[in-house]
């Protein structure tokens, strides 16, 4: 059993609604395209690449997926869709992590709100209220875990990271 490291991120910035007939179609702004870009710069800086990246199908979460992998240069396999994430309850992306291959220590989801913000607050060992903005994103980590057994406030800790904040760090 070693240290499991999972990283919710909400999606960057999308074109409003009213301006698509499906909100599953909704591309990334420029701004959303630049806060996947400085999110994926900060996670390489750090030295906290994932060994894979799941995301929602939807344009705007997978588009962000692709900008992090891309900057992290993750290879194709290291990015997966999950069809689920799309519209998923917090026990749904709970149910999909826990499932996740034992060989992966650190894996990166890519969805959307409100349901990442709520699992996010359910992390770490004082849960919290927590609102990830577009392109925020929660680290959590347990040490000497499998994923099947991991709960979500047993989290050793939990950090955030707002791409509006110019620290570069997290908080």
């Amino acid at each position: 059993m070693g240290t499991r490291r999972l990283t919710l991120l909400r999606h960057g910035q999308a074109q409003p609604p009213e301006a698509y007939a499906e909100d599953f179609e909704r591309p990334l702004t420029r701004r959303g395209g630049n806060e996947a870009a400085e999110m994926a710069k900060r996670i390489l800086i750090r030295g906290d690449v994932p060994d894979l990246i799941v995301a929602s199908p939807a344009e705007r979460a997978w588009a962000t997926a692709v900008i992090v992998a891309r900057v992290c240069e993750l290879d194709a396999k290291a990015l997966r869709c999950a069809r689920e994430l799309y519209s998923a309850t917090p026990a749904a992306i709970w149910r999909l992590v826990t499932g996740l291959a034992p060989a992966l220590e650190h894996v990166l989801i890519c969805a959307h709100n409100p349901s990442l913000s709520d699992l996010a607050g359910r992390l770490g060992p004082q849960p919290q209220a927590r609102r990830l903005p577009t392109a925020g994103l929660a680290r959590a980590i347990w040490n000497h875990a499998e994923w099947r057994a991991l709960q979500p406030e047993t989290a050793v800790l939990c950090e955030l990271d707002d791409p509006d904040d110019l620290a570069d760090s997290f908080s």
